[in-house]
């Protein structure tokens, strides 16, 4: 068995987080051990215990320094004799690497999975942790071809997409639908428009509420349902009440059910001004949900079946505001498992694909 070590932000809802456990749920656990390095405690941490694996919480490298960090994962891999070391904080696997270097670690994977870094205004020194990361990386991975550029610059990589195993989805009946809108305070007559993200500036909720507030002064009635935590919530918050949108826009917090609440939304809208993959885009077209993402999206998540439209935030606000009313044909849910296994998204595929890294 080969053993290997992970890196993730968090053990909470996220992209990163989504990605690892399909692809855990699809990996030969007879051949393969996968344990993790993690930053935030969440609620699957449960689940990454459930199926075996150790979880090595650390604070911040910031909050106990850059010397500390890198003797406790050299400790770490000491201890448990790894044969791989793959981290998932991209441009921030400085130290990690380093340590799996120190510690004789021959298999180091260097994986990015943003094509952002928005907290970094000093360039230079962005520039200085990318390259050092790529120095004491042996195998470098991204989601997307904007990941991979933005954290590697010319050097070659892998690409490694987000998988999406369909099969774990259940979809709802009709009056699973009507008991869940009751639930939600959704009337019949309601467009359903949803968002989920994390309120940082990149997922550009504000400019959802734009949208909203278009959309009242049209005399659309909509329940537009922003789910997710962040930074930036009570801002929001404040903003749906400077205008009045109470009525029309329900911030529910994390959830567990993404997957159903997709089901329910007639439009899923995704204006963010940066994306590594977008992995939820990826769960609304499974879901059949007609989706309306900004230009800055990379193009592989898309599945190609006509359930997403591509626009710019910058552009005219009307052309959203035509897509958001507009009525869509339902897809056929053999096109979307066809879309699924033609851009090579296979949840088992990817799994077989990540390990053979570590070889």
């Amino acid at each position: 068995m080969k053993k290997i070590l992970h890196i993730i932000p968090t053990t909470d809802f996220g992209g990163v987080t989504t990605m690892i456990l399909d692809i855990w749920a699809n990996t030969n656990k007879s051949l393969y051990q996968f344990d993790f390095v993690v930053f935030n405690k969440g609620r699957y941490h449960d689940y990454f215990m459930e199926h075996g694996s150790q979880l090595f919480y650390q604070k911040y490298i910031t909050k106990q320094g850059p010397l500390a960090y890198v003797m406790k994962i050299y400790k770490i891999i000491k201890e448990n004799g790894y044969d791989a070391v793959h981290d998932h904080t991209g441009y921030r696997a400085v130290f990690t690497l380093l340590a799996a270097r120190l510690a004789g670690i021959k298999c180091r994977v260097l994986h990015s999975h943003t094509n952002v870094a928005e907290e970094w205004s000093n360039k230079y020194f962005l520039s200085f942790l990318k390259k050092i990361s790529v120095m004491n990386a042996t195998k470098l991975v991204a989601c997307s071809t904007n990941a991979g550029k933005f954290c590697f610059g010319e050097k070659s990589f892998d690409l490694l997409f987000n998988p999406m195993d369909i099969y774990k989805i259940k979809y709802l009946s009709q009056a699973e639908k009507e008991l869940l809108k009751k639930e939600l305070g959704i009337s019949d007559d309601d467009l359903v428009l949803g968002h989920i993200g994390r309120f940082v500036p990149v997922k550009n909720q504000q400019f959802l509420l734009k949208l909203a507030t278009r959309l009242k002064q049209k005399h659309i009635k909509f329940k537009l349902l922003l789910i997710g935590e962040g930074p930036l919530e009570e801002e929001i918050r404040m903003l749906v009440e400077r205008n009045h949108l109470q009525e029309s826009v329900k911030l529910l917090g994390q959830r567990a059910d993404i997957f159903k609440l997709l089901q329910l939304f007639d439009k899923f809208i995704l204006p963010s001004k940066y994306e590594g993959f977008g992995i939820v885009l990826l769960e609304a077209q499974v879901c059949g949900t007609p989706s309306l993402v900004s230009t800055t999206v990379p193009r592989e998540v898309d599945l190609n079946v006509g359930l997403i439209q591509y626009l710019d935030i910058n552009g005219d606000i009307e052309d959203w505001l035509q897509e958001i009313i507009k009525k869509n044909e339902p897809i056929e849910l053999h096109s979307i498992i066809d879309g699924v296994e033609n851009k090579g998204l296979n949840a088992e595929d990817i799994a077989k694909k990540m390990c053979s890294y570590y070889i």
